[in-house]
């Protein structure tokens, strides 16, 4: 007699209860097996519960994701905000203080690009600028800034640690343990149909087999669908590796455009010195002159 599917470990929660459903109904059909139900119905709290955790950590992670969502288009505002009030001290001059130092040649539309990163990443670090800064509207964004960072962290913190939750739950935690649970029992009631159709010669040899469905698991998949998922997976990892190239040319982006802002500041500084030291000499030399020192 041939052997069942097994469902493997990423079987979706959903597959489960079709497969319940699916031997449920055949166990109920058939005299022969009807008093099989009660061993399938004794599994459905654990599947119920699998259901009910897993549907938990799916409203979980759709509430971290909002909640990083809403907090990065603070970051948005707070990043229009200071780029505005910049270019009003510099004149709308981009390529001067305090402006270039926040931005350097990026527009703020490219920092704001990615959801958090590398633009919390950049935005981190401007609190203790903006808070010294003569403008009070700097200064009060520089105050908020500080916190949303912070929220901003948390939030981050939160989202990953779901995700881990939601992948232990699926490859380690309950989800396997509830797929693990229900092989071992489909396999067991298996075992007793095949004994009743051993025992029952006219049910014929695939009778048993009958009461759970074929090809249904990824391990079975004909060669039309493993190519179709195939295609799909491979159209999904290309996304993935253009948003991962944005990300890193997003990430050389910043990374350049801090080194040009600490780069300008450096030479703003440098001939502000210049500047200072040739107005000392001037001044040592009227000085000198008006001693008779020259």
């Amino acid at each position: 007699m041939a052997g069942i599917v097994t469902l493997v470990a990423r079987t979706g929660i959903l597959t489960l209860y079709e497969e319940f459903f699916f031997t449920r109904g055949h166990l109920v059909s058939h005299p022969l097996a009807a008093s099989l139900v009660i061993e399938l119905d004794a599994f459905r709290p654990q599947l119920d519960a699998t259901l009910m955790e897993e549907l938990t950590l799916i409203g979980e992670r759709f509430a971290a994701n909002a909640a990083v969502e809403f907090v990065d288009d603070d970051l948005d505002r707070l990043t229009d905000a200071i780029s505005a009030l910049t270019l009003i001290e510099s004149k709308n001059d981009r390529g001067a203080l305090p402006y270039v130092h926040y931005f350097a040649s990026l527009r703020p539309s490219e920092l704001k690009r990615p959801i958090l990163g590398g633009q919390l990443d950049t935005m981190r670090h401007w609190p203790p600028s903006l808070q010294a800064a003569s403008s009070k509207q700097l200064q009060a964004i520089g105050a908020e800034l500080a916190q949303l960072v912070e929220h901003a962290d948390q939030r981050t913190t939160a989202q990953a640690t779901v995700g881990q939750k939601i992948a232990d739950f699926r490859t380690l935690g309950p989800r396997k343990q509830c797929v693990d649970a229900f092989n071992a029992l489909r396999k067991s009631l298996h075992g007793k149909l095949g004994e009743i159709q051993h025992k029952t010669p006219e049910l014929g040899t695939g009778w048993a087999n009958s009461f759970f469905r074929q090809g249904s698991s990824a391990e079975r998949l004909s060669v039309k669908e493993l190519d179709r998922r195939i295609a799909a997976a491979e159209v999904e990892l290309n996304v993935m590796k253009k948003q991962r190239d944005e990300m890193v040319a997003q990430e050389e982006a910043l990374a350049r455009a801090r080194a040009d802002a600490e780069k300008s500041q450096k030479k703003a500084e440098l001939q502000a010195a210049r500047k200072a030291d040739a107005e000392l000499a001037a001044r040592v030399a009227e000085l000198e002159e008006a001693v008779g020192e020259s």
